[in-house]
């Protein structure tokens, strides 16, 4: 007691010093911070005989503050135009749109860049980069100015042997071990990532503070084995961390991980005599002093809410079952306790970046765990053996295959894992949307740790609580659920973002697709919803937003025909979905019509030309006329005011009308006038266009206009009656 008396004060005093670092990294000051840094100083010297801890935590928040300011100025420059000069230390895959955020160690610290291009890591490079938010933005690509040396080149030819050695083994599993041990996630298909998000399995999708504390403990233990001391230990750990990250890359993501893993490794190696909460709240603060871009990072924010768990709460619960089931091995217990406590303590922040709760997602993460740890310890036995091989000693580059292999096993369990649990009815449940959302998790949470501990300490108000807690889960659940279309829909307008997806009924399980959106998994949960398992594709024009999310439109589902312009029939983006789907394709054009499931389609745009163009065009977007059992509707894509124009001169009315170009002000009044629609419908999201516009919004007249970003998905009736998948009342033009 006495020990621990001593040693609290200090923790205090280090959790304090985080939780300020953090709120000033939060609010990012500028140089003129560092005129408070002499006063608090003073302050502190002044504070040290009367109140020694006061004192000592003045001086050292200010020493860190001071830290802090100097590498947010550094790293995000001035508002101006400003040349960063340095080497690239790590850097994202490349998003959608193809840019990458570079992590580049300059002579003043670490600056985050987002980069249309991604030299190789090691490379010094110089860009011309402009103020975003809290990072620098450059428009054009880095001038490599010195390729990497030999050990950067070994690095990469490292990382790529290990994906050659897993991506051998020919199953899904070989995708993810070079995404769990390197944090290599280009292997990685959309379904898997997907599937992984669902479950909340993202974490072993990339490098996280588990698998580089796998390998650091595993290091300090190798060390105690060889009769080294605590101090031994923990050297062997920690720089078995740092080389371990080299390799892993040193962006953000990696660094947090690392932090996380020397935190636990302190604790656990040390052997004792050392308090949990300042290792956890030195490391935050020396993260954050160094590395203030953590501090608006999700990922850094799941990573201390998690160890904190793992760290604070597992053993007490741990100590207390082990008593009361002592029949049940501990590993057994701690398998199945560490991911449900870990799950649990970051459902308010997972809410509040994706507002769904998934059933099975703790069930997942305690089945996934036991292939982690094998999994990431074959993989980095692989990288060891490829490392030394790649220097010339012989026969290890062949010995690196072996557990290479063995570990994309492992890694297919937690895939097969993620897929089966993704696929269970309850996967994905929704959820309110932040700040609610998240309040409500966590008063829920309070009510469930308060149960539990009773519980476990023999307590009978403690069932009442959990009962209570999974009742009110389960009313939220309930009431906020998005609601499915009835039996008789006949053209559902998917909520696929800032995109477009429009879905005919065919019947008997069958479908026309008209358009996908931009990601896979919100067209997926439209054709889901819908009840399709066959189904036909129709592109308009191959923007990104339309045609991107065609992937996910395949999982469990057969695609017969690709319908496309006949304009653009032999063009790359055609022959690479095909290549994808070994779709049939069907060329088109102005004129033509079709009859399926009852459906009389007519293409009303554009007009056969007699070359076919490469370009990617608005203006030579399909756009569809529907006539279906008593409703008709126009699916016009992204034409212009002037084709718009040209359809209207021929058109006949219909019930419902989509707003072509989700709501642009490229319109004609014409063609709206023309169309004569019952209801309208914007297929729009997010996005910094300005869509919907007030013009597009006032053509429609004096009628219901429905938006997907509000009312969710709309599925449309004969006689132009709807459903919308969320409560919302339609906009009169």
């Amino acid at each position: 007691m006495a020990s621990a008396a001593k040693v609290w004060p200090g923790s205090v005093r280090l959790l304090i010093c985080a939780l300020g670092l953090w709120i000033t990294a939060l609010l990012a000051p500028g140089l003129w911070a560092l005129l408070a840094a002499p006063i608090l100083v003073g302050l502190g010297f002044l504070c040290l005989r009367r109140h020694h801890h006061l004192g000592v935590f003045l001086i050292v928040f200010t020493c860190l503050l001071t830290v802090q300011t100097t590498m947010l100025c550094a790293g995000s420059g001035t508002g101006e135009v400003t040349e960063v000069e340095g080497i690239v230390v790590g850097h994202s895959q490349p998003g959608a749109s193809g840019w990458s955020r570079l992590t580049v160690l300059t002579s003043t610290g670490v600056t985050e860049v987002l980069s249309p291009s991604a030299p190789p890591e090691g490379s010094h490079v110089s860009m011309r980069t402009d103020d975003l938010e809290d990072i620098r933005i450059s428009s054009s690509d880095a001038r490599v100015l010195r390729a990497p040396n030999t050990l950067w080149r070994w690095r990469g030819d490292l990382r790529m042997q290990l994906r050659h050695d897993s991506l051998a083994s020919g199953h899904s599993g070989g995708a993810l071990l070079p995404g769990l041990v390197v944090g290599d996630t280009e292997p990685q298909d959309a379904r898997m990532e997907d599937d992984m998000r669902v479950v909340s399995l993202t974490h072993i999708s990339a490098v996280s503070g588990s698998n580089v504390t796998i390998v650091s403990l595993g290091a300090g233990l190798l060390a105690g084995l060889c009769r080294a001391g605590p101090r031994i230990r923990v050297s062997v750990g920690v720089l078995t961390c740092v080389g371990y990250v080299f390799v892993v890359g040193f962006e953000p993501s990696a660094i947090r991980a690392a932090g996380m893993a020397i935190a636990v490794a302190l604790v656990f190696l040390r052997g004792g005599g050392i308090s949990p909460v300042a290792v956890m709240s030195s490391t935050v603060c020396i993260l954050l002093s160094v590395v203030p871009v953590l501090a608006t990072s999700v990922g850094f924010v799941l990573s201390v809410v998690s160890t904190a768990a793992i760290m604070f709460i597992v053993p007490i619960i741990l100590r207390r079952l082990s008593t009361r089931l002592s029949l049940v091995p501990a590993l057994v217990i701690s398998a199945l306790l560490v991911p449900l406590v870990a799950q649990l303590a970051c459902t308010p922040v997972l809410v509040a970046i994706d507002p769904r709760i998934g059933l099975w997602s703790v069930a997942a993460n305690a089945l996934a765990a036991p292939a982690v740890l094998p999994a990431t310890v074959l993989g980095f036995l692989s990288l060891v053996c490829g490392g030394l091989g790649l220097v010339g000693v012989p026969g290890l580059l062949w010995c690196a295959q072996l557990p290479a292999w063995l570990g994309s096993l492992c890694a297919w369990w937690i895939v097969a894992v993620a897929r089966v649990c993704a696929g269970l009815p309850g996967a994905a449940l929704d959820w309110p949307e932040p700040p609610w959302g998240t309040l409500a998790a966590l008063g829920l949470l309070v009510v469930l740790a308060a149960g539990t501990w009773l519980i476990v300490r023999r307590k009978l108000w403690g069932v009442p609580a959990v009962v209570l807690c999974i009742c009110l889960s389960a009313l939220i659940i309930v009431v906020g659920r998005t609601k499915p279309p009835a039996d008789d829909w006949l053209v559902m307008i998917c909520d696929v973002g800032q995109g477009s997806a429009t879905l005919i009924n065919l019947g008997e399980g069958r479908g026309l697709l008209v358009d996908t959106g931009k990601d896979p998994k919100p067209v997926d949960v439209c054709l889901d919803d819908g009840g399709i398992e066959e189904f036909d594709l129709v592109v308009s024009h191959f923007d990104a937003d339309h045609s991107a999310g065609y992937i996910g439109t395949t999982w469990s589902r057969t695609l017969h025909q690709l319908w496309v312009s006949a304009n653009v029939s032999g063009g790359n983006e055609v022959r690479g979905i095909v290549g994808d789907t070994g779709a049939e394709v069907v060329p088109t054009a102005r004129g033509r019509t079709f009859d399926a499931g009852g459906a009389r389609i007519e293409v009303l745009w554009p007009p056969a030309k007699e070359t076919e163009g490469t370009e990617v065009r608005n203006e030579d977007s399909l756009a569809l006329r529907v006539q279906q059992k008593g409703l008709s509707y126009l699916v016009p894509g992204d034409i212009g005011a002037d084709e718009q124009y040209i359809v209207a001169q021929n058109l006949d009315p219909v019930d419902l009308l989509i707003a072509p170009h989700h709501g642009s002000s490229d319109l004609s009044e014409d063609f709206f006038t023309a169309a004569g629609a019952r209801l309208g419908v914007i297929s729009v999201g997010e996005n910094s266009y300005g869509h919907p516009t007030p013009r597009a919004q006032r053509a429609f007249g004096p009628v219901p206009v429905l938006r997907t970003d509000l009312c969710g998905t709309i599925a449309v009736y004969a006689n132009a009656q709807y459903s919308t998948g969320r409560g919302c009342v339609g906009h009169v033009g």
